[in-house]
């Protein structure tokens, strides 16, 4: 068995993720690493070339990473033994170890043809030997054991747990001016659904589309009617939700109705993250709209919801097919100084080998979101994810793609000679796993201070001489090193805005919305960041406060707990100026504002 150093091996990983410059994940590097029988300048150049250490080709915008699963090896067939019986002497004298030797040799050599088979025993019961029941039909007390064993559990999932649904005292359900509003869900297991469809209220391009959008008029009608099914009554209920969270009087909405007509998954799994849950939730309510909005969508030639992707040679191979998208899953787990969400994009973009069929955006949506998983592990520290209030997506558009591949080539060369400056620096500093600056400034302190030169004034000349030569020595290495680690710093500085370019940055996205979590179940452990006119707010239960926007960007909260923002939407930037007045709800939904502000004292 090959046994591995752990911890030089997890010391050349570091050293392999910043010879990258942090632009590979801990298990990438760990994959090449091995496979190079732990060379690091031999798995750093391959890095280089784009080996990431796997055969798969994986996808930049797909929901679900694959995961390559080794078949097991057949097993060698059984030993086969004649039918015939043995028959074997044991009875002469012990001197004669023949008979002895046969023996042994059909001891070995028991198998049956058919080899070992294993499962459940077929010998009858016997109670005399029985610890616990075995291979016994269900009998009324195995029921009654069921029927106790889900009593119990049903108890745990309807016990209280301090997250049943609470409406505020009257005298703080009134809207301060200019505050949002908070939308709650009665059952705690659908809180995340409820802050999605919050979050989607902040909006702009949202919030404006649902307070135009009008059913059809049924023939000779004047004034539209709720639908009876289909997407449009999945639309009117959240119309209705949009103009309450817009006009309402009230604080605090209830969101039980709407999501019913959604019908979210239930979070009722303590380690279930909540982001996957609000994955396929954003998804579900992104196609809903999609598709009410399809003919509007063709007639404006306005973008859609959702973005269309697939391999940069997409036209000279018309076999492929471009695919959707509305949320983009990112992998936010990582120890390296580029876990930030570009940075991200652009690792798990890199990660094809075939530099000609690299996913890009055909044709990029109005909005964008991005779930940010936690699927992996992390030894040593945690950093936090880091997120920019601005996004251009330039770089990962079809058009931009010779030059964004330009500037990639360019990053490529700057880290094959930072890497080569990060090696020149550890043989100054190292040699055969030993730290030769510490052992270096030992032997001066040592000349300078310990060796006596028992009143020898050539020996102390000469002691006096050798700690010279050392300081000089350790001099020049460090300035060697200085000047080496301000050219680095200056590379680095150099590749991290390479991609910064004018022509790179026209199709830009702010953040309107961020999920977190704080690593803990239950309704007080979601919150959420939403912007309203400039200003943040965090919401949390019937919490409201404003907040600054480093509050938002830097948000720490959940880090140890593997959890953290687990959701970011951003929209298009809107022309300079532009907001939203006072938008034009349906008159049904809007008339009932009197009657709804009235139930405060009913």
């Amino acid at each position: 068995m090959h046994l591995r150093d752990e911890a030089k091996e997890s010391n050349n990983i570091e050293l392999l993720i910043a010879l990258m410059d942090g632009s590979v994940d801990h298990e990438v590097a760990r994959r090449v690493l091995r496979k190079f029988d732990g060379d690091v300048e031999k798995a750093a150049s391959a890095m280089i070339e784009g080996d990431r250490g796997e055969d798969t080709q994986s996808s930049l915008w797909t929901s679900h990473s694959q995961m390559e699963i080794n078949q097991p090896r057949p097993l060698p067939a059984p030993a086969v033994r004649p039918n015939s019986p043995i028959n074997i002497d044991l009875t002469g004298d012990d001197d004669n170890n023949d008979e002895l030797s046969r023996a042994l040799k059909a001891s070995l050599e028991t198998a049956s043809q058919e080899g070992p088979i294993f499962g459940p025993s077929e010998r009858p019961p016997d109670a005399n030997w029985a610890m616990v029941p075995s291979n016994v039909g269900k009998t009324q007390n195995n029921v009654a054991a069921d029927d106790l064993d889900r009593a119990i559990q049903a108890s745990f999932e309807q016990a209280d747990t301090g997250d049943e649904y609470q409406p505020l005292p009257l005298d703080q359900q009134w809207r301060k001016e200019g505050w949002p509003v908070t939308l709650r869900p009665t059952k705690h297991t659908m809180v995340y659904a409820a802050l999605v469809l919050h979050a989607l209220f902040y909006v702009p391009q949202i919030r404006e589309r649902v307070a135009n959008w009008r059913p059809a008029l049924p023939e000779g009608a004047t004034e539209a009617e709720p639908p009876k099914n289909g997407p449009e009554l999945l639309m009117w209920k959240l119309v209705e939700t949009f103009t309450n969270m817009d006009l309402a009087k009230l604080v605090d909405l209830d969101a039980h109705e709407v999501l019913e007509g959604f019908k979210p998954e239930p979070w009722s799994n303590p380690a279930q993250p909540p982001g996957e849950l609000s994955q396929r939730f954003f998804e579900k309510v992104a196609g809903a709209l999609d598709k009410v909005f399809a003919h509007e969508f063709i007639r404006t030639g306005q973008a859609k919801y959702y973005f269309q992707y697939g391999n940069s040679n997409f036209d000279d191979e018309p076999g492929e097919l471009l695919q959707d998208a509305s949320i983009v899953r990112v992998e936010a787990l990582g120890r390296s100084d580029t876990n930030d969400l570009v940075g991200r994009l652009s690792a798990q973009l890199s990660n094809n080998k075939d530099d000609i069929k690299r996913q890009v955006i055909f044709e990029p949506s109005e909005v964008i979101a991005f779930h940010l998983a936690r699927s992996g592990t992390v030894t040593g520290e945690r950093k936090s994810f880091k997120y920019p209030k601005h996004i251009y997506l330039d770089q990962f558009l079809k058009e931009n793609i010779e030059l964004a591949e330009s500037k990639r080539a360019q990053q490529r060369d700057l880290h094959a000679e930072i890497q080569k400056l990060v090696l020149h620096n550890k043989s100054l500093t190292h040699f055969n796993d030993k730290d030769t600056l510490t052992d270096l400034r030992s032997s001066i302190y040592y000349y300078e201070n310990v060796a006596d030169a028992k009143g020898d004034d050539e020996r102390a000349r000469v002691t006096q001489i050798m700690a010279n030569k050392l300081k000089g020595i350790l001099t020049q290495v460090e300035k060697e090193i200085q000047v080496s680690d301000i050219n680095i710093a200056k590379m680095r500085d150099q590749a991290g805005t390479l991609l910064d370019c004018p022509e790179l940055q026209c199709v830009r996205y702010d953040l309107r919305a961020v999920l977190v979590h704080d690593g803990l179940y239950g309704r007080k452990h979601l919150y959420s960041y939403v912007q309203e006119k400039g200003v943040w707010w965090r919401i949390e239960d019937t919490s409201i406060s404003q907040v600054s926007e480093v509050n938002v960007l830097e948000d720490s909260v959940g880090l140890h707990l593997g959890a953290g923002p687990y959701l970011l939407l951003y929209s298009k930037t809107l022309p300079e100026g532009t907001e939203l007045l006072d938008l034009q709800w349906p008159p049904p939904i809007k008339a009932c504002q009197i009657l709804f502000a009235c139930q405060i004292f009913t």
